[in-house]
């Protein structure tokens, strides 16, 4: 089976070949979960409006897959859903007890609460997002995300981080 990472842009490339007929190639981003630059053309803003326009074609496992497109500085900016995690969450098995590294842990914490609706929160899907496709500081900047929250509703947030940490911990094993 591929990761959640590979699957992504997969799909992803797929559906920008059909919509331009260029293969793309991916970078993390920090204005973004991914990036590829614009082709090398002058018209990064259409190439973004036309790929947003058809966003509903584009899609990971039957769930909707981007969110937006945006284009910044000749390079396309793509944003997922969480309907994407929630959907490819829902194809893995269990989960196994990490090591005793501080992030792995912290995943299990997480990912041992009730499985539920992955939240649609920007701070929280651009960390999951860095996290997956491994821009620097990443962990700490998904770990520190309900921190924007006080009380009840970081509480409330916290327990729904199941499918994030669930697939985090799989793309954690394929990794020495």
């Amino acid at each position: 089976m591929k990761g959640f990472r590979e699957t992504i842009e997969t799909a992803l490339g797929e559906f920008i070949e059909r919509h331009t007929g260029v293969k793309a190639a991916f970078k993390p981003s920090k204005a973004a979960h991914l990036a590829t630059s614009a082709f090398y053309t002058s018209d990064a803003e259409g190439i973004a409006a036309r790929l947003f326009a058809n966003a509903s074609d584009c899609t990971l496992l039957n769930a909707p897959l981007l969110s937006n497109v945006r284009a910044e500085n000749g390079w396309l900016l793509f944003f997922f859903t969480a309907d994407a995690i929630d959907a490819y969450a829902n194809t893995l098995p269990p989960a196994e007890e990490p090591d005793d590294f501080f992030f792995a842990r912290r995943l299990w914490i997480a990912y041992r609460h009730a499985d539920a609706q992955t939240p649609d929160d920007p701070a929280l899907l651009d960390g999951f997002f860095a996290v997956l496709f491994g821009a620097p500081n990443a962990e700490q900047r998904w770990l520190s995300a309900p921190r924007r929250h006080d009380g009840n509703a970081r509480a409330a947030l916290e327990r729904r981080l199941s499918r994030m940490a669930k697939i985090l911990l799989w793309e954690r094993r394929k990794t020495p």
